[in-house]
């Protein structure tokens, strides 16, 4: 008896045999006390999820917390909503869940599987339940700003589609995220949903839900009267590759469907589940998925474009909206099909007529978007490049008076530059000499005024085009010394072939020379005497990122003075041979001091 007694007394305080937390109503129970419950519930859930949605005595586990949001205090609801989140994080499985029809129940199966079945059921229920409340709490919001505790609401939502968008309720959750993406109660929700779609929109290996999402938030933009121009960038995440392979993939797919349908419903429906659980990605599904989202996205942008050029609204916000309308489409122009292309064309054109009253970011995407269509899908057009080349060349000077309170701003516009001069210069063969000096003229020119983390990368540019095309090399000869062309050069001209670059020398490179930074007077130099580009290391995209770090972190390189002051040589003796000093002699002395 008394060793049964003693191995009792060790059951009950072995760890595996923990006792449950006890149901206590959190009408009795202080602010503090209701915190240590919380921690408690969740504790208990995690060690035995299975055991979070049954009870003996009282209401669940879950169910306790899920009541504890709708606490008239907001700080424990909030605590409440929280840990709710944390849990479904590590809870949720990474597929959907299918419920057992009515035959399937009615199958006679083992009990682990009715215990699963139970399991599924209960965490179906009460996750759906969960996000109810989220956007119940959400919607009750009348004022502006919103509460803390709304804002908590609305954030779970936003980090459950970042991390459970292959569970159930997928639509749900897009519905209630996408629809405030362009929300002005509140920025920060605004901003953490834009970045939630964006994770869909990266991590989403299938394309499927990123497909649905592109749809909702293309009908956003459609249906808003004014939309954020974060909401049109959040499309920059598509990793859109409609590769040949994938194409052909899809056309497969097309044509097999049509001996699917012959197949029994059922037996469908459960091959399609079982390749949703599997962890391979279907090219075939991905390259369809891919085609409808970039179509749908194209035509948003297209639609956005049409709306800029017809409507009446504050200048600055039709503005923001277009440049951002522009860098998605400069970069999926190249993935376009050619039905597209020529009504790109004819936008793109209308906007250049008015390219000097635009944005400088918005001329340059323009012109960008133009480069790329022509350079992929319009390869096989024959227009000339000359009408997309003359708004670049005009552009230039405009880097000179362009000042960006943001950093980034003005990095972005450099990088566009340098995409533009690196497509229509080095991408493709220019045969004009004129254009090509006059191109390398005007980034000198404009280099001799920007600061060093902007003009390096410039320099470095025109070395690769005086590298690239040897018949400029002449602008680096003496005007007295070797004059091709007759005349007078003229900056200031629209057309680069009109500007008589010949007439003239790079007579900036020689005043760059003398840069007090070091590293601006090392490319001017190595420009000046045709010195090769020690590329990756010396490419202008590189040293762009490189001299803007640099400048973000305050590291500036000096030239050193190698001339040593004389009070700090050394006492050598090459150092006393040099330093004489005229000293009388010991017998003229010794006279002048006898005669004394």
């Amino acid at each position: 008896m008394g060793r049964r007694s003693r191995n009792k007394d060790k059951e009950a305080n072995s760890p595996a045999t923990k006792a449950e937390p006890a149901y206590r109503n959190p009408d009795q129970l202080t602010v503090a006390q209701i915190c240590d419950l919380i921690a408690e519930l969740s504790e208990s859930i995690l060690e035995n999820p299975q055991g979070a949605f049954g009870s003996s005595a009282g209401p669940s586990k879950m169910s306790q917390l899920l009541s504890l949001t709708q606490h008239k205090d907001e700080y424990v609801a909030k605590l409440a909503v929280v840990s709710l989140l944390a849990l479904f994080k590590d809870i949720l499985p990474a597929y959907r869940i299918r419920l057992p029809t009515e035959q399937e129940s009615a199958v006679l199966v083992s009990k682990e599987t009715k215990q699963t079945w139970e399991y599924e059921r209960n965490l179906l229920s009460h996750y759906q339940q969960y996000l109810q409340v989220l956007e119940k709490k959400w919607n009750q919001s009348t004022q502006s700003p919103p509460s803390s505790l709304q804002v908590t609401c609305m954030l779970s939502l936003c980090e459950l589609l970042s991390t459970a968008y292959t569970f159930n309720f997928r639509s749900n959750l897009l519905a209630a995220v996408v629809r405030h993406m362009n929300t002005g109660i509140s920025s920060v929700v605004a901003e953490a949903c834009c970045k939630a779609v964006e994770t869909v929109f990266r991590e989403d290996a299938q394309g499927q839900v990123a497909e649905e999402a592109a749809r909702m938030v293309a009908k956003v933009i459609q249906n808003a009267p004014i939309v954020r121009p974060r909401v049109v960038r959040s499309f920059a995440a598509l990793p859109l590759k409609v590769h040949a392979d994938e194409a052909t993939a899809a056309k497969l797919l097309q044509q097999s469907r049509k001996r699917h349908k012959k197949k029994d419903k059922e037996t469908a429906a459960i091959e399609a589940e079982l390749k949703e659980s599997e962890a391979t990605v279907d090219k075939a599904v991905l390259a369809r998925s891919q085609a409808q989202t970039l179509e749908v996205v194209i035509l948003a942008y297209f639609r956005i474009l049409k709306s800029c050029a017809n409507s009446s609204a504050r200048k600055s916000t039709r503005d923001d909206i277009l440049c951002a309308a522009l860098e998605g489409l400069a970069k999926f122009a190249h993935l376009i099909n050619m039905e597209t292309v020529m009504d790109l064309l004819a936008v793109l054109k209308d906007l250049l007529r008015e390219v000097d009253t635009l944005p400088l970011d918005a001329s340059l995407n323009c012109i960008l978007t133009a480069f790329q269509t022509l350079q992929g899908p319009g390869k096989e057009l024959k227009i000339d490049l000359k009408e997309y080349i003359l708004p670049l060349y005009t552009q230039l000077p405009r880097l000179c008076f362009f000042h960006d309170t943001d950093e980034e701003g003005s990095q972005n516009v450099l990088d566009l530059t340098l995409k533009c001069l690196d497509t229509a210069l080095c991408k493709r063969r220019e045969f004009s000499a004129a254009r090509v000096a006059a191109f390398f003229k005007q980034i000198t020119s404009v280099a001799l005024h920007l600061p060093p983390a902007s003009s390096i990368p410039l320099i470095a540019f025109a070395r690769n085009l005086l590298q690239r095309y040897t018949a400029i090399q002449p602008l680096l000869e003496n005007d007295e010394d070797f004059v091709i062309a007759a005349g007078e050069y003229d900056p200031l001209a629209l057309d680069p072939e009109n500007s008589n670059p010949f007439s003239t020398s790079a007579w900036e490179l020689a005043l760059l020379k003398f840069h007090f930074r070091q590293d601006v007077s090392h490319q001017a130099l190595a420009a000046a005497t045709l010195k090769m580009l020690q590329l990756p290391a010396e490419g202008p995209e590189r040293l762009k990122a490189e001299k803007y770090y640099d400048q973000a972190n305050l590291v500036i390189e000096f030239a050193r003075v190698k001339k040593k002051h004389p009070l700090g040589q050394s006492n050598s003796k090459k150092g006393r041979a040099n330093a004489r000093f005229i000293t009388p002699r010991s017998k003229r002395a010794r006279l002048v001091t006898g005669d004394l």
